[in-house]
């Protein structure tokens, strides 16, 4: 299973950019930014630039833009973060259907992109598709979600904290990728580097 980082109830620019950057540092698979609608990909943008490995799931609300202008932004944001784009498309079936045909680069009711996707085809969520969470404050509630999660075979868990993005990371990454994760040693370099 995959964490991301719910980066969408940050406001300021400048810590969201901050987050982005220590999740990447750290080893968070993904982060989840949005904006307000139909211009939801700009703030990705600057995450991107800023980041290297990152993936950036930008949640895009549908209804405000036209499906061949969500596709066109997603394309260009795709080329820009060098294919590390995924996105959360909040629209009706059809909708989602023409955006996920256009980031494959085939064409729709006679468009095709231009440029294309650098990847050769951006993954398209629906919100139910992607489970998030909150962070709870005890280690132990955190590594019972994370098991429960992974467990339940799911892809990606979104989590939303308002701690350290590096305690995230510690105490997450290994035991969402593995069953076998030890949790005594998140416990050790927790007392070797103090996250405070």
């Amino acid at each position: 299973m995959r964490l991301l980082l719910d980066l969408r109830h940050i406001t300021d620019h400048v810590e969201r950019q901050h987050l982005a950057v220590q999740a990447d540092t750290y080893g968070i698979w993904g982060v989840v930014v949005t904006g307000p609608p139909g211009v939801e990909t700009v703030e990705a943008s600057a995450i991107a630039t800023a980041t290297d490995h990152v993936t950036i799931v930008v949640d895009i609300d549908g209804e405000a833009a036209h499906p061949t202008t969500i596709a066109e932004e997603v394309a260009v944001l795709d080329q820009l973060s060098q294919r590390r784009t995924m996105i959360i498309l909040r629209a009706g079936n059809e909708k989602r259907n023409t955006v996920t045909t256009l980031l494959k680069g085939l064409p729709s009711e006679g468009v095709i992109l231009s440029p294309p996707p650098a990847q050769a085809s951006v993954v398209v969520h629906a919100p139910e598709d992607v489970q998030q969470i909150e962070m709870p404050e005890e280690p132990e509630k955190l590594a019972e979600l994370i098991d429960q999660h992974r467990d339940a075979n799911e892809q990606f868990l979104v989590v939303a904290t308002h701690r350290s993005v590096k305690e995230l990371a510690r105490h997450a990454i290994g035991r969402a990728a593995s069953i076998d994760f030890p949790q005594m040693v998140a416990d050790m370099a927790d007392q070797i580097d103090p996250i405070n």
